[in-house]
């Protein structure tokens, strides 16, 4: 017999000992308890409470020993499975392995579920006259019990197994399919969202990798993020500033998408970008600015810096409007112009000095790794919108504080700006508040401030944001993953 312990009265767990008490005192089963009945109870209840309190009064059995008459019959490797069947798989089973009608089906499924036999388990410790009591008729209640094994619940927890892998595009796929025209729209109305409250971006993790005789220097950025309503969600590992790189032969930077279905959860994707992906939307986040931030008339644009970021900031400016540009930086400045002139069909100068540049341009990118100002506020044409995408870790910082706290300031991210940003410099001068922000780009580009407002100096800090890497994400699963690969 089984001893009830201390076990709640009226729980389900409670009557099924009690029928299994009535029943071994019967002779209807023997006085061990069955492994399938255990196994049910333990689906059942908490296991622990089974295991307390749940006594066998004599050794157990073979499994063939303990099981009534009429489940010997059953497939010798058959394990029922703990898992409640749902309203459509009892009536699944009932009509189309039992043959039973549907209003009989609905009727039997309906006590089933009332009296918790609705799992393989539960159902494998019961009898015929027990689902005699429930109103079953007792040829359909036979039958039930000879088709149990044809009851396929699902379970969840399998169904990982049953998961493709995700697919891995290279970095020449991935160069040669998606394009900065690609992002622009996308950055846009992730920037819109975000401004929303319809984002989900958490904070960068950062790893810093000091320099050594076996390691470093460099930095990884860890981001992510998802724009609600999408298909995807996307994490980035990013790898910059590893500069020894140079000597191997090999680019400082590199990196991977991981793209991930927002339905299933599941990976979609690996892509080995290279950056190439972080530095298309980072150009993409320049071209919003320069679409809100600048008036129509400011067709000069300079840049500060010419490496990877530069080339996509210059791409995505073009698709905003036709401009000339200037180029500085301490080495590359021409070889930059020269290949954007070829590139967009546009006149690039290159200038001697970062002031030169400032001096003749209405817009100024810049896109430096280092930790001082790159330019002085005195060099900037009143009118200037400086556009600063360098900054993106605390030891990091492009302009000098006085231009940012003077100007109309407007980041990507504030409380990631504050962190990394331009912005952070300011703060630690005591020279701003996160009050003093006056926008984020995405609550200028959904309407809910104005941008340019006539001859004012606006300063935009990209730090790079979660939103972005998730709509470029999306954008380049779009193109991909039609690809033949």
């Amino acid at each position: 017999m089984y001893m009830l312990g201390q076990l709640r009265p009226g729980t389900r767990l409670s009557q099924m000992v009690a029928r299994a008490n009535v029943r071994c005192a019967s002779n209807l089963v023997p006085s061990s308890m069955p492994s399938m009945f255990m196994n049910g109870i333990a689906a059942s209840e908490d296991h622990s409470i089974v295991q307390k309190f749940l006594l066998p009064a004599s050794p157990m059995h073979s499994l063939a020993a303990q099981l009534p008459q009429h489940k010997q019959s059953m497939p010798e490797n058959w394990q029922p499975k703990m898992a409640q069947a749902t309203d459509s798989e009892l009536l699944e089973w009932m009509m189309n392995s039992c043959g039973l009608q549907e209003a009989v089906a609905q009727e039997y499924r309906s006590a089933l579920r009332n009296d918790g036999f609705d799992s393989p388990a539960a159902l494998a410790m019961t009898s015929v006259e027990e689902l005699s009591q429930l109103r079953i008729r007792t040829g359909h209640a036979r039958l039930l019990l000879s088709k149990l094994p044809d009851l396929k619940v699902h379970v969840s927890g399998a169904v990982s197994d049953a998961l493709p892998p995700p697919r891995l595009f290279d970095y020449s796929t991935i160069t040669s399919h998606v394009t900065v025209a690609d992002a622009v729209g996308a950055i846009e109305h992730a920037f819109a969202k975000l401004a929303q409250g319809e984002v989900e971006v958490p904070l960068p993790m950062h790893i810093g990798i000091e320099a050594s005789t076996s390691a470093g220097p460099g930095d990884c950025h860890i981001k992510g993020g998802y724009v609600n309503g999408t298909e995807t969600f996307t994490v980035k590992l990013a790898c910059v500033s590893f500069y020894k790189n140079v000597e191997r032969g090999l680019p400082p930077g590199s990196g991977v998408f991981v793209v991930t279905s927002a339905v299933t959860g599941a990976p979609l994707a690996i892509m080995h970008e290279n950056r190439y992906l972080t530095d298309l939307r980072t150009g993409a986040a320049g071209a919003v600015a320069v679409k809100y931030l600048t008036h129509p008339e400011h067709t000069k644009v300079g840049f500060i810096g010419t490496g990877a970021i530069a080339k996509n900031m210059a791409r995505a400016a073009a698709s905003i409007r036709p401009y000339k540009g200037y180029a500085f930086a301490r080495k590359g400045a021409a070889e930059f112009c020269a290949q954007m002139q070829a590139e967009l069909g546009l006149e690039f100068v290159a200038c001697d000095s970062a002031e030169a540049l400032c001096r003749r341009s209405d817009v100024v990118f810049t896109q430096t790794p280092g930790a001082e100002p790159v330019l002085s506020k005195s060099w900037l044409r009143p009118h200037a919108t400086v556009i600063a995408s360098g900054s993106d870790q605390p030891t990091k910082q492009e302009l000098p504080v006085d231009l940012v706290a003077s100007s109309k300031y407007v980041c990507d991210l504030t409380k990631q700006a504050a962190r990394v940003g331009e912005l952070r410099s300011a703060i630690a001068a005591k020279a701003m508040l996160e009050a003093d922000v006056y926008a984020e780009l995405g609550e200028i580009v959904s309407g809910k401030k104005p941008g340019r407002q006539g001859n004012e100096t606006i300063v935009v800090d990209l730090t790079g944001t979660g939103a972005q890497d998730a709509a470029i994400g999306q954008v380049a699963w779009d193109k991909l993953s039609k690809l033949s690969l």
